[in-house]
């Protein structure tokens, strides 16, 4: 099967994530597409890791974006591997060889790709497409990458970022996540201020 990627912390999900897959699918922007499997990090490369809730709260919100070939793969959780896209890659190719897999992610990570470690070796192995957010252009695009653009497609600047801060000052981020992940996010009271983060719950390093 062709399996398209889509990486990230998902901390949380939100709303941007699920405007992403639905357009992918409407608008048919990636060709002979026959999955995305959502791949959220153990550990994220750039962000600090005290910023991440637990991986069980983000693997209960993810679930929310589980649609008709829409799957979760949880091999980095599992592995507690790096947040290097590399290594997911790497695993993913010798777990499953009769796959043949490509990469999506937003045009706000172009500016930092060749910081991703063997970001060259990872444009040898498949193809990235990259999906446009409000503000950042397709600049610099490499080789082996594909910019995704219809003239009906939605695009926004929808972040995790954004929604972490904002709920951390106490702010109401309905209109920014889908519904399930806002109630869920309520009901654990995940992103205050003052939370406590997976590391430091779970020990880990």
């Amino acid at each position: 099967m062709n399996i398209t990627l889509f990486g990230g912390s998902f901390n949380p999900p939100t709303l941007g994530h699920e405007i992403v897959l639905e357009q992918i699918f409407k608008l048919k922007l990636i060709p002979k597409l026959d999955q995305i499997w959502l791949l959220p990090e153990y550990r994220h490369s750039f962000a600090k890791n005290h910023s991440l809730v637990e991986a069980r709260h983000r693997l209960a919100m993810i679930k929310f974006l589980v649609r008709p070939r829409v799957k979760i793969s949880t091999t980095c959780i599992d592995n507690q591997l790096s947040g290097n896209t590399i290594d997911h890659v790497t695993l993913l190719k010798k777990i499953y060889p009769q796959h043949r897999f490509s990469f999506l992610m937003g045009s706000d990570n172009l500016k930092t790709f060749d910081l991703w470690p063997k970001w060259q070796q990872l444009l040898k192995l498949m193809t990235f497409y990259i999906y446009p957010r409000q503000g950042f252009g397709f600049k610099p695009l490499y080789p082996n990458m594909v910019p995704l653009q219809h003239p009906q497609q939605i695009i926004t600047n929808i972040s995790s970022t954004i929604v972490r801060e904002k709920l951390k000052q106490g702010q109401n981020c309905d209109e920014l996540l889908p519904q399930p992940v806002a109630d869920y996010i309520k009901q654990k009271r995940l992103f205050l201020a003052g939370a406590r983060s997976c590391y430091k719950e779970s020990g880990a390093v």
